[in-house]
């Protein structure tokens, strides 16, 4: 594996424009801002100022859960525990995190266990957001595949 880190922008926009494409003028509008700032945006429940719209339209959106669901592996690395991992995305909709969520980290092989918790994540949000089941199943499966690929399929 290379040891080049993985921005979650690199890995999300390709996802979102092949697997929800109505949804990429979102992250246009946050071009300007770093993987941290939109990882903040996200995860700040007085969000709504800096977006334009409220934490309802953003709860409504997919687009936030492919980002904090790639952000935390690329983040903290797919060592972390697939119950804990999601309990934490989970919160973010509701809390400002207490870390530094802008710095890239070598994306590590996920295990059997940990594809399956974020293919589930990823589907279930996605399937409740009012993504179509078969659209929500092949995102679902892409977050997955990427995040196996590692920094190189970037």
């Amino acid at each position: 594996m290379s040891a080049m880190a993985a921005s979650v922008r690199g890995i999300v926009t390709p996802l979102i424009a092949e697997h929800v494409p109505h949804e990429r003028e979102l992250l246009e509008y946050l071009q300007p801002l770093d993987d941290d700032g939109i990882t903040r945006l996200f995860t700040r429940p007085d969000s709504d100022e800096l977006l334009g719209f409220g934490v309802a339209e953003v709860a409504s959106l997919i687009t936030p859960v492919v980002w904090l669901v790639v952000n935390e592996f690329v983040t903290r690395g797919a060592g972390v525990a697939a119950d804990g991992f999601f309990a934490r995305i989970r919160a973010r909709f509701s809390r400002t995190p207490a870390r530094d969520a802008g710095v890239a980290a070598d994306l590590v092989p996920l295990t059997s266990e940990q594809q399956k918790a974020v293919y589930q994540r990823v589907y279930g949000e996605a399937c409740l957001r009012g993504l179509e089941e078969a659209a929500a199943k092949q995102l679902g499966e892409a977050v997955v595949a990427r995040l196996a690929m590692g920094p190189s399929g970037q």
